[in-house]
């Protein structure tokens, strides 16, 4: 009986183990979906996040960034409980099993926090951070006057009022620009370039983009007025510029609510009457420059390296009294005649003048456009003069990507063909560069686009409507199609009707046998943007355009192509960029003369036949949209052997097969490729043909080429490594990768590495042009190189999400100075980094950085440590403490970002000495002191309070209270130093958004060409 009841108890235990062994394993399935369900949660937003990386306008939040470190503990908190589980290492099992439990609990609640039904994103309002460029302000009598009326609670809205090129623009501009310097006494300011060509709606669609509201699905235009005014008013204080408004819009109409809780309106116009029907309280006419305004305008904009002799300036004075006190006629004038030193072309000068603009009549702007002209005639040069009037086939106020601009010069011949790439596009920036010095283009964005002035291009299209080549279209409506002549119009060269914004389709059939260009693609850049063209052209669309050298249907709707375009053997540049829903291009085998074939950002479902019998095309760009399923019936296969006289080589589609390393680089011509390889062996099989060398510009992927490029459309030479097994790389050479050694941007995502990031590559110590390298979401890595080994040419170094990082640079005792070109340090998501530098790093390798960003690093306790921490324990407390007295200089700088570092205790215990720096510190609550010293040597050997060289310090105000000071006086002496960071105020864009910009910015004016 004994023996039964001690088989009962045996067994009774043995069920109770493999039952509480089931349960853990059933748990512990459980806990691994939940933790997966949660790691797929994250990844989406970590994408959305990289996604906005690209919007200035746009940052996550804050609850957004805690949720993500809190995501991180629960992670390994279950992973722990996981090991555990698989290891059997537990000793209560109760205990164990309520462990499981409020895991499992606590991953189900961090995966429903991360919901987040209103959205990720908040908010930055770049846009009215950002002074205006503008020109030299001549005569200051009207600026004061705006300035005097807002400073007036009373006067809620400005009219400023005049004639085309006086100056209104860049007078409030000016006003702009010191509005963005008192913002605490005017609040936000927004500016709005209206145009002859917009409407109420569009107006909305303007105002609603700088304040970041989306109502674009809304169509009811009193409901988007009363979305407007509703967003607007938060605001409080507000100052709104429309500049260059053409009809009158009433404020409230447009959901301006004007002098509700401080809002101001500010509008430039020609016409008085837009003032005053638009209700403004104060209307401010721009007068003409007085004559010593107009003579100090002509000489600056002269820039003459010697004076004017007497008979000079007399005569230039007489140019001046021709221009009638017109600012832009004056600056257009003084450039055309910046080259013009002697006597006799001065008088020849004036004197082709004054019979270009004999006989003054009452339409003012007709005598404008014959000062212009004269500027335009004294060209002097035909091809000059036609690359100018194409700028006036682009919509008012419209930026003018120079090299989208160059390549539609080459295509319609303005620019002839040449040797290669570069060359031709050599010619056309040099043209471009005459027309910007005589002030017929005005250069914007970083050098990047052009502008015509709308006087200039009202000029121009005057110039081209005489004989009529020209027609020039901004499609709004039915109303604004061409007529029926004007569709019949046998001498029309050139037709532009781009944004033609609510038309489903052109239904007649056009009589242009002369059309070079035609331009019918849609305004990327418009908010929101809208494609059009759904229902297509009609198939006999192109029949009669014979000579057509110039296509673009780029941004529409557009779901064929007619068939008569097939047939277009003049044909040089067909332009298909972002039409979603064209899934097929027939046969192009008869397009003989097609140079460039543009079809980026597409969804076909095939690759158009015939390409390889267009023996004379030099520009071939395919990729597929980030977004498109639809499977590749036809990939690439031995296409490109026949296209010898390919010069600009662009593939970006998942869905392709690689190209043929012995086809590639068989393509003698070629200067610029984007390329893509599926494995180590061919993409290192290319790089050893060094093929290339011969390239001006290069972006090669391994696995794809990852989230951030270095700009859109704009690279130099780029390597992108993502997904790779490197991690042998140290002991065996088939694992590590061979590096163009002229790279200049190296970016690794999502490998796994060996130890050191020089086992990754050794050719990355012949690297002597690299400017910038990013390494993210990475295991394996411990460090990135020994000091001796530092890549000299870098200047941008960006790590995040590397787990396994514990150092950065292993320091030894060598005398050489090496990382001194790096500028900007990025680190963040590296939880076993502990400390960034030591003040040898400082002292003797790191002197030029300009700006430090370190976020999200968990275990981060010390920006800057005296010694190595396994190096520290064996030194003597004294010479530990001499160390930590010292003083830090870092002569240039900048910028130094802390944020969600949260055991982070010091930046460095000593002193820290800069030029000019702006410290900004978030959710670090461990950090209660600063290495500043207000203390200074005046020379005498006393010591005394200084004012320190800092620029800003931006924190929260909690913070701020909290920090211990090394004298009682110090917090007064850099409190007016110091802003208040709070969640409803944010004032910077996440770190690594700033980090790309820099990057991005700097390649591209520095190393990179920009490319079509």
């Amino acid at each position: 009986m004994e023996y039964v009841e001690l088989l009962k108890d045996m067994w009774s235990s043995i069920s109770n183990y493999f039952n509480y062994h089931k349960i853990v394993n059933e748990n512990l399935t459980t806990l691994r979906e939940k933790r997966k369900r949660l790691e797929c949660r994250e990844e989406d937003i970590n994408t959305e996040l990289e996604d906005a990386q690209y919007n200035r306008r746009k940052k996550a939040k804050r609850e957004v960034e805690n949720w993500l470190i809190e995501v991180q503990v629960v992670k390994d908190d279950a992973q722990q409980i996981e090991q555990k589980a698989g290891e059997r290492r537990y000793f209560s099992r109760f205990s164990f099993l309520s462990q499981f439990e409020a895991n499992m609990k606590k991953v189900d609640e961090i995966f429903e926090l991360g919901n987040f039904p209103n959205g990720i994103l908040i908010d930055v309002h770049q846009d009215e951070g950002n002074a205006l460029l503008t020109a030299q302000l001549i005569g200051e009598t009207t600026a004061k006057n705006i300035w005097t009326c807002l400073e007036k609670g009373e006067i809620q809205s400005i009219g400023v009022w005049g004639m085309g090129g006086i100056g209104k623009t860049t007078v409030v501009t000016h006003i702009h620009n010191r509005l963005l310097e008192n913002r605490d006494t005017f609040g936000h300011v927004y500016w709005v370039t209206v145009s002859k060509d917009s409407s109420i709606r569009r107006l909305q669609d303007a105002i609603a983009g700088k304040i970041n509201l989306d109502f674009s699905k809304e169509e009811d235009e009193k409901i988007r007025a009363a979305l407007l005014s509703e967003a607007l008013q938060k605001k409080k204080k507000f100052v709104l510029v429309l500049d260059d408004v053409w009809e009158v819009y009433v404020p409230r109409e447009v959901g301006i609510p004007i002098g509700v809780d401080g809002g101001k309106l500010i509008i430039t116009t020609r016409s008085r009457d837009v003032c005053l029907r638009m209700g403004c309280k104060e209307i401010i006419k721009m007068e003409p420059l007085s004559k010593v305004e107009a003579w100090e305008l002509f000489n600056k904009t002269l820039e003459r390296y010697n004076a004017l002799s007497q008979k000079e300036e007399e005569i230039a004075k007489d140019i001046i009294k021709e221009c009638g006190g017109l600012p832009l006629a004056i600056v257009t004038t003084a450039r055309s005649m910046s080259v013009v030193y002697s006597i006799a072309g001065w008088r020849n000068a004036l004197n082709e003048l004054r019979e270009h603009v004999k006989g003054h009549t009452i339409d003012m702007e007709n005598d404008v456009f014959k000062i212009l002209e004269f500027s335009y005639n004294r060209l002097n040069n035909e091809k000059l003069q036609e690359c100018l009037l194409y700028c006036a086939l682009f919509p008012e106020d419209y930026k003018i990507r120079r090299v989208s601009l160059i390549g539609y010069w080459i295509a319609e011949g303005l620019v002839e063909e040449m040797g290669s790439w570069q060359a031709e596009r050599d010619r056309g920036h040099a043209i471009l560069d005459k027309l910007e010095n005589v002030c017929l283009l005005e250069r914007c964005e970083n050098g990047k686009y052009v502008k015509m002035h709308d006087v200039i291009r009202d000029m121009a299209i005057n110039i081209s409507t005489k004989n009529s080549r020209f027609m020039v279209k901004i499609v709004r409506n039915l109303e604004d199609l061409p007529s029926e002549i004007e569709w019949s119009n046998n001498s029309v060269e050139r037709v532009s009707l781009m944004q033609i914004r609510k038309l489903s389709t052109l239904m007649f059939v056009p009589n242009w046998p002369k059309l070079s260009t035609l331009f019918l693609q849609n305004n990327m850049y418009s908010y929101p943007f809208r494609p059009t063209l759904d229902k297509g052209l009609p198939n006999s669309f192109f029949v009669h355009m014979l000579g057509l050298r110039v296509l673009d249907l780029s941004y529409t709707n557009i779901a064929f192509l007619p068939d008569s375009i097939y047939d277009k053997v003049k044909l040089r540049a067909l332009i298909l960029c972002f039409c979603p829903k064209l899934n097929r291009v027939d046969s192009l085998a008869k397009l003989k003369e097609l140079r460039e074939l543009n079809l980026c950002s597409n969804e076909m479902e095939t690759i158009p036949e015939g390409i390889e019998k267009l023996v004379h095309l030099k520009h071939f760009h395919w990729s597929s949209s980030p977004y498109c399923s639809n499977p590749l019936s036809n990939p690439l296969s031995n296409l490109f052997s026949n296209l010898v006289q390919l010069q600009c080589l662009r593939l970006d589609d998942r869905r392709l097969p690689d190209v043929r390393v012995e086809e590639l680089s068989g393509l003698r011509k070629l200067e610029i490729v984007e390329v893509k390889f599926s494995g180590l062996h061919n993409f290192n099989s290319y790089m050893r043909t060094e093929h290339y060398r011969r390239l001006t510009h290069y972006c090669v992927g391994l696995n794809g080429f990852g989230t951030f490029r270095g700009k859109k459309n704009e690279f130099c030479k780029e390597v992108i490594v993502k997904s790779c097994n490197l991690e042998g790389g140290k002991d065996n050479d088939d694992y590590q990768l061979v590096l163009p050694t002229n790279v200049q941007f190296f970016k690794i995502e999502k490998c796994h590495l060996p130890t050191g990031l020089l086992d990754v590559s050794q050719s990355l110590k012949m690297a002597t042009d690299l400017k910038a390298c990013l390494i993210s979401k990475c295991k394996g890595i411990e460090y990135l190189w020994s000091v001796e080994d530092c890549i000299a040419s870098l200047n941008w170094l960006f790590l995040k999400d590397l787990p396994s990082l514990r150092v950065l640079f292993k320091l030894r005792p060598i005398d050489i100075v090496r990382c001194s070109s790096l500028k900007h340090l990025y680190v963040s998501y590296c939880d076993n980094l502990k400390h960034l530098f030591t003040p040898e790093l400082v002292k003797y390798h790191l002197k030029n950085l300009q700006s430090i960003d370190v976020g999200n690093c968990r275990q981060m306790e010390d920006l800057i440590v005296a010694a190595e921490v396994e190096e520290e324990e064996e030194e003597e407390e004294e010479v530990i403490n001499q160390r930590h007295n010292l003083i830090l200089y870092f002569p240039n700088l900048q910028s130094l970002t802390l944020e969600n570092l949260p055991k982070l205790k010091s930046i460095w215990k000593g002193t820290m000495t800069c030029d000019s720096l702006q410290l900004t510190v978030w959710n670090c609550p461990e950090l209660r002191r600063l290495p500043l010293s207000v203390q200074i040597n005046d020379g005498s050997g006393e010591r005394r309070a200084s004012t320190p060289p800092l620029k800003q310090i931006r924190g929260e105000k909690e913070w701020w209270d909290g920090l211990e000071w090394n004298t009682p006086h110090a917090k007064s002496i850099f409190e007016p130093f110091t802003t208040f960071q709070t969640d409803e105020n944010p004032f910077t864009l996440p770190i690594s958004s700033t980090f790309i910009y820099d990057v991005q910015d700097i390649l591209s004016e520095d190393v990179c060409f920009d490319v079509r």
